[in-house]
C-alpha cells in the first residue's frame, strides 16, 4: 500500500509540476503572439493586382512572379499595408491551391516591422478573373530585438 501511495503521491508532484511549466509556456507565447490582420480584397487576376480594406486598414498587393504548375501556381509578390501611421511593405513567395486559396510567407523588407516574419492565407469566394473576390488574413510576428 505504501508503494501505491508513493507512486500515487509522485504521479500528482509530476502532474503539478508539468501544469505550471505548460501555464508558464502559454503566457510567454501568448506576449510573442502575432498580430492578426484580417481582409477582404477585390483582385484583377490578368494584371496581377488586388486592393482591399478592412477595420481601417488598406491592402495592396502586386504580383511580381507567377509560374504555373499543373493545376497549381507558384507566385511572389508584393504587399503594402497601411493603418493609420503604421505602413509596411512584404514579400512573400508561395502556392496557389486549385481548391481556392493562396498561402504565402515573407519577410516585411521596409517601414513599420522592417525584418519581422509574414504569413498570409487567402481564400477565394468569388466573382470573375477581372473582380475576383478574396477574404483572408496576414500574421505578423514582429522581429525580436
Amino acid at each position: 500500500m505504501t508503494n501505491i501511495k508513493a507512486i500515487f503521491g509522485s504521479l500528482l508532484a509530476a502532474a503539478a509540476i508539468a501544469g505550471v511549466v505548460a501555464f508558464g509556456a502559454a503566457a510567454a507565447s501568448a506576449s510573442g503572439a502575432p498580430i492578426v490582420i484580417p481582409y477582404e480584397k477585390t483582385c484583377n487576376e490578368f494584371i496581377g493586382h488586388c486592393e482591399g480594406t478592412a477595420n481601417g486598414v488598406t491592402i495592396e498587393m502586386q504580383i511580381t512572379s507567377y509560374r504555373a504548375t499543373g493545376d497549381a501556381a507558384q507566385l511572389t509578390l508584393t504587399e503594402w499595408i497601411t493603418d493609420g501611421d503604421i505602413t509596411f511593405t512584404a514579400v512573400m513567395n508561395g502556392h496557389r491551391s486549385p481548391a481556392g486559396f493562396i498561402v504565402l510567407n515573407g519577410t516585411v523588407t521596409d517601414g513599420s516591422f522592417e525584418g519581422a516574419q509574414v504569413h498570409q492565407r487567402s481564400n477565394y469566394m468569388r466573382g470573375p478573373a477581372n473582380a475576383s473576390e478574396w477574404t483572408g488574413e496576414l500574421q505578423l510576428a514582429p522581429a525580436s530585438a
